[in-house]
């Protein structure tokens, strides 16, 4: 994904984002709140950083053209990975 580092792999986002609630919800982190950093994170990428490939090249321009509730529907959806993946 953007800025993507060497050792990083796409296969590992969703355990990586599951460590990442896991220790949000140990400091008192809402769901709320973790999606409105979500989407914040992703506003700041989309002005800072080139996409390193035509899908994330769309997924900037989906990402542009989204309503704030369209957002906040993906950054659920975000969240919902991690979870399950907690579940797990």
């Amino acid at each position: 994904m953007f800025g993507r580092t060497a050792d990083s792999q796409p296969a590992e986002f969703p355990q990586a984002l599951a460590r990442v609630i896991e220790d949000g919800e140990k400091h008192g982190v809402t769901d709320d709140m973790m999606v409105k950093g979500m989407v914040s994170v992703a506003n700041l990428m989309g002005q800072f950083v080139k996409p390193d490939s035509p899908e994330e090249a769309l997924m900037k321009q989906m990402w542009e053209a989204a309503t704030d509730q369209e957002k906040d529907a993906v950054a659920h959806m975000v969240l919902k990975v991690g979870r399950k993946k907690l579940a797990h």
